[in-house]
């Protein structure tokens, strides 16, 4: 994309900071497949890669306010996609990091019935968190963690935007794992951080 490309978007930016939901997605299927590509061959997996493009415009809109500040539409995006795939490199480093705590610590196997147990306490810890979701956040987080459904799926199957469904699961996992860490036994905490590990 050429500087005069990006200053073309300059309008476009103007009003998605109005709230104008036509131009922002006019904004997304401009730099969506660009953007996938760009964090995949960074992250080299599917998964990360398309919640990377999600994260990205779903930040995007929740600060359209201050979109009218950006004098490089190009440049603004795709270092907002740099930072997400950064956070996203830590985030699994600290995943790595917990499961491997987590097995030093309790010196357990991953088929031992102690390791079960911690299992199903962690599920237990989690679902009953789950029921404290709001109605639209349960119902999202289930179809993508129960039944395996992409955002894309879900989004189809509740008729509600992509960017709706990331910010209900985003939210339902940040309120999850706020509840399942005021557990009082650390290693069920662990098992179940880590099962709601994105």
């Amino acid at each position: 994309m050429t500087l005069t490309d990006s200053c073309a978007d300059e309008p476009l930016m103007l009003q998605i900071s109005k709230g104008d939901e036509n131009a922002f997605q006019q904004l997304f299927y401009q730099y969506k497949d660009k953007l996938y590509a760009f964090a995949f061959r960074l992250t080299e997996s599917n998964e990360t890669a398309e919640d990377i493009v999600h994260d990205t415009f779903l930040k995007l809109w929740l600060n359209k306010e201050k979109l009218t500040e950006v004098k490089n539409v190009n440049a603004y995006i795709y270092k907002a996609a740099h930072n997400n795939i950064y956070n996203a490199f830590r985030r699994k480093a600290k995943e790595t990091l917990i499961l491997s705590e987590l097995k030093k610590e309790l010196s357990i196997e991953v088929d031992d019935t102690d390791n079960r147990i911690l299992l199903n306490e962690a599920q237990l810890l989690i679902d009953n968190a789950i029921d404290k979701l709001t109605p639209q956040q349960r119902e999202v987080f289930k179809m993508s963690r129960k039944e395996g459904l992409k955002t894309e799926e879900i989004a189809q199957r509740l008729n509600i935007s992509l960017f709706t469904v990331k910010k209900h699961l985003t939210n339902a996992i940040n309120y999850l794992r706020k509840e399942v860490a005021n557990s009082y036994r650390l290693e069920v905490v662990l098992f179940a951080l880590y099962m709601l590990r994105r």
